[in-house]
């Protein structure tokens, strides 16, 4: 695994939870209620993101990274920096929506550096999608 397809993917992955988030909670102005049902759509919405981009890498036939490496990414990306500028923004205009994807695909870039950078010392050896 070229960590090339690491960062690209886990960019994908940032940029797709950041639109999710925005179609689910934001646009329609969703209110879950409780801190409970909140943790627990967003994290889903992390990992469908994550499922999301493998599998769409897996019909293109592009290089497949693992959901080893994309949940983490995925998860660390909702928190940081999605999470405080989703709550805090100021508008839902487009401008202002086309910003929080543009945070979520550079959340998402910097979280897959760490993973990248481990493949790259392992040797190119990632878990195998057979491992999933």
């Amino acid at each position: 695994m070229n960590w090339k397809h690491i960062i690209l993917s886990g960019a994908a992955t940032g940029a797709t939870l950041a639109i999710l988030i925005l179609l689910v909670f934001i646009l329609p102005e969703l209110d879950p209620g409780s801190l409970p049902v909140l943790c627990g759509g967003w994290f889903s919405l992390s990992v469908l993101s994550a499922y999301s981009v493998n599998r769409l890498w897996k019909f293109a036939e592009w290089p497949e990274v693992s959901l080893k490496i994309l949940i983490p990414v995925a998860f660390f990306t909702s928190i940081i920096p999605l999470f405080g500028p989703i709550f805090g923004m100021p508008n839902s205009e487009l401008i202002t929506l086309a910003k929080v994807v543009a945070m979520g695909a550079f959340g998402g870039f910097f979280w897959s550096i760490p993973f990248a950078v481990w493949s790259s010392f392992r040797g190119g050896k990632t878990p195998s999608s057979s491992d999933e």
